[in-house]
């Protein structure tokens, strides 16, 4: 079982990837080449530990675009998938972002020796008003770069390209800033709650906002935040419970358990979750589950999941968020997880709040005082200090992280500094 949190992270040892096509950003009108709906591409990614595949599913059209029109090209480097969209008459790039997964995450548990297994994914793009063609690459472990796995071509007016409303449910504004194109949006959507239990949800969403807005940076980034509720209806109370027995019909079909972790709450009907999530202009996925066990998880542009009705609920969600929207990774390095060792030593990590030292420059050096030493010594003196503290990423060696205390680590802290400074980045990305 995971210390304080689950393994909701994006994991994949990956080094900063420094993209050559960010000048690019600003020579892409949107208007030119996209549409306000979404395109959707479902697909299954499917695998082993050392193999994979993607297996193409549909195309589906949404009625939104939640995303920045200002910003199309990724500047991050973030992330262990990358999404690639190329204007197919022109070749020009005209939109990209990155992502993680569920299906990465397995690759690394013991099972995936063994089983060829397949989970839901989706690749979430503006929709187009031309040919184009979707590239995806995923990152390598052994040096950071790219590598393609796998490309469709979509054609706007294909008749198979699907816009049914597949789901129905209540949306509700709990915090309205901007348009969308403006605003970070985060859309909320229960699991687990019944017709009656509905009202219950719509509390539990203003109880977690108002906890959202008290800590940093997003207090100080209140106007530039939209959140949404998305009132899905499950047929049942609470979520499935393998380890018991306890197996729930809920709409997002949500599970503790996951990899074999008592606390990681996950689910893998990723498609469903994408229904919901498309009834509203959507940046980021997140998901209460009607529980009052300890339990969450998050992942890069993906989704976050936490429960309810826990006394830290509130900070587990905070916690998920700093996985599912800055790609920040967990800084505490003395629990048991459901994974192997999961970073080259060799390369830097993506993640902005974790080092191996190997590239320290292109991290948070900047932020460090040049009196301060690095490594940095763990003791009283250096507890608000921003610094280079031996052990996170689930590693006591090896791995370094920049405060002794943090909310990627532990209960009861603030977002350091680094990782503050993160999330703001990411905000404005989605909101300028």
């Amino acid at each position: 079982m995971k210390h304080f949190f689950s393994i909701g992270f994006s994991i994949l040892f990956f080094g900063l990837f420094n993209f050559a096509i960010h000048s690019l950003s600003a020579q892409v009108n949107y208007n030119d080449y996209f549409t306000d709906n979404s395109l959707r591409l479902d697909y299954y990614h499917t695998g082993t530990d050392d193999s994979e595949q993607v297996l193409f599913k549909e195309i589906r059209k949404e009625a939104f675009w939640g995303g920045s029109k200002n910003n199309l090209i990724d500047k991050f480097g973030y992330g262990s998938y990358l999404v690639k969209v190329f204007d197919k008459t022109s070749g020009k790039l005209i939109f990209s972002y990155a992502y993680c997964s569920l299906f990465e995450e397995w690759q690394f548990t013991e099972e995936a020796k063994s089983t060829n297994k397949g989970f839901p994914e989706s690749i979430i793009i503006p929709f187009p008003k031309n040919e184009i063609i979707i590239e995806l690459y995923k990152r390598q472990f052994e040096d950071n770069s790219f590598s393609k796995i796998f490309d469709y071509v979509v054609h706007p007016d294909d008749v198979f390209i699907n816009s049914e409303q597949t789901v129905k449910a209540e949306i509700k504004k709990i915090h309205y800033s901007a348009e969308s194109d403006k605003a970070l949006d985060l859309v909320f959507i229960g699991d687990g709650y019944t017709k009656t239990e509905i009202n219950e949800f719509y509390s539990e969403v203003n109880a977690t906002v108002e906890y959202l807005f008290s800590i940093q940076p997003f207090k100080d980034m209140q106007d530039k935040i939209n959140i949404w509720a998305v009132a899905a209806i499950s047929d049942e109370t609470g979520t499935d419970i393998p380890q018991d027995n306890i197996w729930k019909s809920t709409a997002l079909n949500t599970n503790f358990n996951t990899f074999g972790s008592e606390r990681y709450l996950t689910s893998s009907d990723y498609h469903a979750i994408r229904n919901y999530a498309g009834l509203a202009p959507c940046d980021q996925i997140c998901i209460l589950v009607n529980t009052n066990i300890y339990g969450g998880g998050g992942i890069y542009n993906f989704w976050n999941i936490s429960s309810s009705k826990n006394e830290y609920s509130h900070e587990v969600f905070a916690h998920e968020l700093g996985h599912s929207l800055g790609a920040l990774g967990d800084e505490y390095y003395d629990s048991e997880v459901s994974t192997e060792d999961i970073y080259n030593k060799n390369t830097e990590p993506y993640q902005a709040n974790l080092t191996t030292l190997v590239d320290f420059d292109s991290k948070w050096k900047d932020m460090v005082s040049p009196d301060t030493k690095i490594p940095t010594e763990l003791n009283s003196k250096n507890i608000n200090i921003i610094g280079v503290y031996e052990g996170g990423g689930y590693q006591a060696k090896g791995i370094y992280r920049p405060f002794i205390n943090c909310k990627m680590k532990a209960l009861g802290y603030d977002f350091c500094p680094v990782c503050q400074r993160t999330l703001t980045n990411v905000i404005k990305y989605y909101s300028e």
